[in-house]
């Protein structure tokens, strides 16, 4: 019987040949796991940016997958997958560890400057279009979305979520901490003086602009392009465990600036509202979802509540102007402190005015304790801040007013007011923003309170000149014959010297130049009459005694002329009186 050798088909051959090349890509696919999972490998792979060795090692992956699927891996290969699945989940944290190394020794480093903020509105951010420490980088996202997909089609992607929430939150929170805003109490922002506590809220809006328009939204971005598609990783699950702490932390800071006292922070803690009213929007998108509710009902209750806030230190700082009792005037009349710090507040207010518009909505209810001013408010029909403003410096006015009680001499009360009411005026007139939100009537009822203080100052200035050139007391009486008394006509004389240096010296504190002007013209029409007149009727007597006691030609110089005009040379007013002195004395 003939032996015919076997000889297969040609079907029989190419199933052969199939099981083989499937072989040996298991084998290749294999060998390309195992001699990346050593950990030299697996650095270069995360830190040189291999792609084709990266996507190299997918494909093995796929490939392994493929035979998992088709039932076709048995015995001592079955390991390779096991080992490949660990290798994957090593290379995802890995990626997420080489992105948030640097940001925590960064965090511990950094400080933050708060005048990067650059607009009112706005506030946008310096250098925030390139990649900072922290971020995942189109290339790192696209590994780490690589990954998920082949552990999550396994059944292995638990695990991976818990490391991706652990890092992510890591890299949130060590951002975060580079603002130092960090567990600030009631009693820390209590504390701080008010260059400091601007400068937290410059802070504050920094951080929460970077958070809610740049780290929050991009931490978003990750979860969704990661983990897209993946039903059981949801935005509760995954997103807002990573950014809830920062929220919270950003929130707990406005709670605690919702509790100051101090009106001299108001204006910081306007910037603080302005920049929530623009964030709000922002905040709500973010924290939408029933869980996170919390959190964007928080954003618009505290939204509403400073408003309040705002409002009570705007009355803090009037109750603080009209009852200040430091009971001290300068003793030149120059401008008060409190003057000063009054109407620079004043401007600070008029530079938010857009802003108070909306928030101070009520007229002024509190009494000044005075009739007539009290009055006037009630007859204005000024926006509601506009007569706030005006209560102030009618406070203000009144406080002057007490303060001008403590002037050592009484020309000196009403140089002090008038300067003070004068600059009150000045600042008006400088800004017409100013002017515009409280009308017009004011300030002119300001100037009519100056133009009072005059008339008063001059009326008591004239009587006390005057009064040291009456006749009485000179004329020394005899049976028939009166006569006059050189010794006090010469005492008579020396006081009128006197007290007319004083006031040349008071006079010289007017601030306002034309107001000096105007005070000069309306001295000299009561005091140089009265002193020709007087000057013509004993000037012969004042000029005997002078070469009576001095036996050199130059005698008189060592008299009052000589010591008035070394101090007040420059004086307007006392050059006038003495040119006239001088012509009636020659002529005798």
């Amino acid at each position: 019987m003939e032996i015919i050798p076997f000889s297969p088909s040609k079907g029989m051959k190419t199933l052969f040949n199939c099981e083989d090349i499937k072989l040996v890509r298991l084998d290749s696919a294999a060998q390309v796991m195992i001699e990346l999972e050593s950990p030299s490998q697996l650095r270069r792979l995360i830190y040189d940016g291999d792609q084709d060795r990266f996507q190299e090692y997918l494909s093995a992956v796929d490939e392994i997958q493929k035979f998992i699927k088709s039932g076709l891996i048995t015995g001592y290969r079955i390991h390779h997958w096991t080992r490949a699945k660990k290798t994957l989940q090593q290379l995802f944290q890995e990626i997420l560890n080489c992105s948030i190394r640097e940001t925590k020794s960064d965090a511990l480093s950094s400080t933050v400057n708060s005048s990067s903020i650059t607009s009112s509105y706005g506030y946008e951010l310096q250098g925030s279009n390139h990649l900072e420490h922290g971020d995942l980088s189109r290339e790192q996202i696209y590994r780490l979305q690589s990954i998920v997909e082949r552990l999550h089609s396994s059944g292995c992607i638990g695990g991976c979520i818990e490391v991706y929430k652990i890092s992510r939150k890591s890299a949130v929170d060590a951002r975060f901490l580079r603002f130092c805003i960090g567990k600030w109490t009631i009693n820390d922002l209590q504390n701080l003086d008010c260059e400091e506590f601007a400068a937290k809220i410059r802070i504050w809006i920094l951080a929460a602009y970077r958070c809610y328009n740049s780290i929050f939204p991009g931490e978003k971005q990750y979860y969704e392009r990661i983990f897209h598609g993946l039903g059981d990783i949801t935005y509760d699950n995954c997103f807002l465990p990573i950014v809830k702490h920062a929220a919270i932390e950003l929130n707990n800071f406005v709670d605690a600036v919702s509790s100051v006292a101090s009106f001299q922070k108001l204006f910081a803690v306007l910037e603080l509202y302005e920049a929530l009213v623009v964030i709000l929007p922002k905040i709500q998108n973010m924290f939408h979802s029933e869980s996170a509710a919390d959190m964007s009902h928080w954003a618009s209750k505290t939204t509403k509540a400073l408003p309040n806030l705002i409002r009570k230190l705007m009355m803090c700082f009037e109750d603080t102007v009209l009852n200040e009792r430091l009971n001290s005037a300068p003793s030149n009349g120059i401008i008060h402190s409190l003057t000063e710090y009054t109407m620079t507040y004043v401007a600070k207010i008029i530079r938010n005015k857009e802003l108070l518009t909306n928030i101070i909505v009520s007229r002024p209810t509190k009494s000044l304790g005075n009739q007539a001013d009290d009055k006037f408010l009630e007859a204005s029909n000024g926006t509601p801040l506009g007569l706030h403003i005006i209560w102030i410096m009618m406070s203000l006015r009144i406080n002057l007013e007490g303060k001008s009680s403590f002037c050592e001499d009484s020309l000196l009360r009403y140089i002090f007011l008038m300067n003070n009411v004068g600059y009150i005026t000045r600042t008006i007139k400088e800004s017409p923003e100013l002017l515009e939100i409280i009308g017009r009537d004011y300030p002119l009822k300001l100037r009519k309170d100056v133009l009072q203080l005059a008339e008063e100052y001059i009326s008591s200035l004239s009587q006390r000149v005057l009064y040291c050139l009456r006749d009485g007391g000179l004329n020394c009486k005899f049976l028939f014959f009166n006569l006059v008394s050189k010794k006090a006509l010469k005492k008579r004389y020396k006081s009128f010297n006197a007290t007319f240096e004083v006031v040349c010296l008071i006079n010289s504190y007017v601030l306002d130049m034309q107001l000096a002007s105007q005070l000069d013209a309306l001295i000299l029409c009561k005091l140089l009459p009265a002193l020709k007149s007087f000057l013509e009727k004993y000037g012969s007597y004042i000029q005997f005694e002078w070469y009576k006691e001095n036996d050199t030609s130059n005698a008189h110089q060592s008299t009052w002329r000589e010591s008035l005009r070394k101090l007040l040379m420059e004086q307007r007013l006392y050059t006038k009186v003495l040119q006239l002195q001088l012509t009636l004395e020659y002529k005798y």
